[in-house]
């Protein structure tokens, strides 16, 4: 009798354990497997604590669309990095942008991989997140600005340590030995943002 009560506990112990190293080695960048890999988050207002929450997509076409809160409609097999100014500045004859992009880290080098693309409510002014959101802290190896905006990345949470700044209205296409290395973010209309 106690060698049938010991099985059911081992196999419970040994499911216990498994699951646990599975759940230990799961990938630590945010929405691998999930197939929603192009977030959006909303940069804060200079002085705010909060930590930026991302909402992801399974396009970067469906990301830009809620970014700019519908206005910009790219063709739904659109390559991401291939969204200009123009398109994202656009407003034809409705009426004028309420929301405005401020940039867009890639994972990868050449603007490729997984996206956060950063929004507000205004063209650039002075915006800021003290920490990433879930899944993007150290994780940035290119960026693309726009709105007016230039952007500095930070290695430490609230804006320490070594930084490295983007141009107004320009790109990155790698971030050299600061690839990997963002845990902080400020927007400003010139470089660099402090």
């Amino acid at each position: 009798m106690k060698r049938r009560l010991l099985l059911p506990f081992s196999l419970i112990a040994l499911l216990t354990v498994g699951s646990t190293a599975a759940a230990s080695s799961a990938p630590s960048h945010q929405n691998k497997g999930t197939g929603k890999k192009y977030c959006v988050a909303r940069a804060e207002p200079a002085g705010s604590t909060a930590t930026p929450v991302a909402t992801c997509y399974s396009s970067f076409a469906a990301s830009i669309f809620a970014a700019t809160s519908g206005r910009v409609r790219l063709n739904a097999s659109a390559k991401p990095g291939s969204v200009t100014a123009s398109q994202l500045n656009a407003h034809g004859d409705g009426p004028p942008p309420n929301t405005f992009v401020l940039s867009i880290d890639w994972m990868n080098v050449n603007f490729t991989g997984p996206s956060l693309t950063w929004e507000q409510t205004s063209k650039c002014g002075s915006f800021q997140a003290s920490s990433m959101p879930s899944g993007w802290n150290d994780a940035v190896s290119s960026v693309e600005t726009f709105s007016g905006c230039a952007n500095t990345l930070y290695q430490n949470i609230n804006f320490g340590g070594d930084k490295f700044s983007i141009g107004r209205n320009s790109s990155a296409a790698t971030l050299g030995s600061f690839n990997d290395q963002t845990s902080s973010e400020k927007w400003c209309t010139s470089k660099p943002c402090g």
